[in-house]
């Protein structure tokens, strides 16, 4: 059987996920595998017929497409989503039509399920018959019991290709055609009360991005700044060689680091508008977005209104809409709210300036709202792997964790855990438990109802 893998990892051979596909190589021997280095080589893709021709050529021929790639900030790496972007520009979905597909991924686990609901969307866009995905923690490969797993994950692949299985689509198709808004009268205008706006943007001229961008910079008064992302001159995608660990300095010398702190860092409203390509914002956001990792694992919008312009059918994506919450809310920001270009143009003009009277009002109060399990889920992982081995090489991380006490493991609360262990020993007397069971309810409230009575917030309001 032949299987063409598509690694979507800018290093190469040198990728940690083409380390599993090595391992299920040995293990497949009697299999055929070729390799398209779609990250790596995104250039020549770009660039040179013969290498793109030469791409298409494995894919016709295999029976498999497995695509391997590490996950870059909830997603595939830029490189690997602007090759999906070129195979739509060139009208080349006919040579995957039709081919089995599945996925293999590394990661430390943070948001690798909405990178595999990317990559099976777009498989099923395609027209492939997505039958399986395999999600692995970058070291997993160490242990016996995860080499195991793999060749049955692997084994399962050649089952249902060899069986020809039926496949039934999971996500659905995108809608055709093109986002139509027209701005109607003069937007009203917002006293910002001297906060920093700044809107964010990859808009074409005369595109529906740039209309929205517009109608919302017009609410905000003409203090607002507005900044096309382009202008960060970036040279390429995230390299995934950690070189910034030490000190956040990344290994490309260009402007992206200059933008950042000059947009990014001092605003206290931030608006990122994007239009949808290809079931995410285009490549050239991935790629800021990606770059973004200079920072390390440190929280980028902290006490920011983050707020997000989406011109495409966002209600048909929410892969894309958890992904936008989860970058607003795991960088420790409020988000302010999203803002699409489905509907009426006066509704459209009337959520546009909502926003910007709401994300005023609300960066005046300071207000993040309390985290959900995504902030809270994703800060832990962070906290886990940086604690657990990857402090020694991301320093910078390390000092901002201990700085701001994110390293709060419940085993270092040493009065709760002897408070903890002496009720638990109480609770092993079943007249103790009979007790307890009793009291349970009114003790969960107790400490509520008396919070309520001694708030001073309560009693300051009333003093208004």
């Amino acid at each position: 059987m032949k299987i063409c893998v598509i690694s979507g990892s800018p290093k190469g051979e040198d990728s940690v996920t083409l380390q599993y596909v090595r391992f299920i190589r040995e293990a497949f021997p009697d299999h055929t595998f070729s390799v398209v280095h779609a990250g790596e080589k995104i250039r020549a893709l770009e660039q040179r017929q013969d290498a793109w021709d030469d791409t298409l050529t494995h894919v016709r021929e295999a029976d498999l497409v497995l695509f391997a790639t590490p996950v870059y900030f909830m997603l595939v790496p830029a490189q690997l989503k602007r090759f999906f972007e070129l195979v739509g520009e060139r009208d080349a979905g006919e040579a995957f039509s039709g081919t089995y597909a599945a996925a293999i991924t590394t990661s430390i686990h943070f948001y690798d399920h909405t990178a595999h609901a990317y990559l099976q969307g777009i498989c099923e866009d395609l027209g492939m018959r997505y039958i399986g995905y395999y999600s692995a923690h970058m070291q997993d490969l160490l242990s016996v019991d995860c080499q195991g797993s793999l060749v049955t994950f692997f084994e399962e692949l050649i089952e249902a290709v060899r069986e020809q299985r039926v496949t039934q689509r999971r996500y659905l198709p995108i809608p055709e055609g093109s986002s139509s808004y027209t701005p109607g009268r003069e937007p009203e205008t917002v006293d910002i009360h001297g906060r920093r706006v700044v809107i964010l943007h990859d808009a074409e001229p005369g595109s529906v991005q740039e209309a929205m961008v517009r109608y919302l910079a017009g609410c905000y008064g003409g203090a607002v700044t507005v900044a096309h992302i382009g202008d960060a001159l970036m040279k390429g995608g995230c390299l995934g060689c950690c070189r910034c660990a030490f000190d956040n300095t990344c290994v490309y010398e260009d402007g992206f680091r200059k933008f950042w702190e000059e947009y990014v860092v001092p605003a206290d409203i931030l608006v990122m508008a994007g239009t949808i390509r290809d079931r995410y914002l285009s490549s050239t956001w991935k790629q800021f977005l990606d770059r973004s990792f200079f920072r390390g694992h440190v929280p980028a919008y902290e006490g920011k209104q983050v707020a997000f312009l989406v011109d495409g059918p966002l209600a048909f994506l929410p892969g894309l809409q958890e992904i936008l919450y989860g970058l607003a809310v795991i960088g420790r920001g409020n988000l302010a709210g999203i803002v699409t270009s489905e509907g009426a143009s006066d509704v459209i003009d009337a959520s546009l300036l909502g926003l910007a009277r709401r994300s005023v009002r609300l960066a005046g109060q300071g207000y993040v709202a309390p985290p959900t399990f995504p902030a809270i889920g994703g800060q832990k992982i962070f906290r886990d792997e940086i604690w657990g081995g990857m402090r020694a090489v991301f320093k910078a991380d390390d000092r901002y964790y201990r700085r701001h006490g994110f390293y709060d493991f419940p085993t270092g609360k040493i009065r709760q855990r002897i408070t903890t262990r002496a009720f638990s020993l109480f609770l092993d007397f079943p007249g103790m438990q009979a007790k307890a069971k009793k009291m349970m309810r009114s003790q969960m409230t107790a400490p509520l109802e008396r919070a309520i009575e001694t708030s001073a917030v309560l009693s300051e309001r009333a003093q208004r």
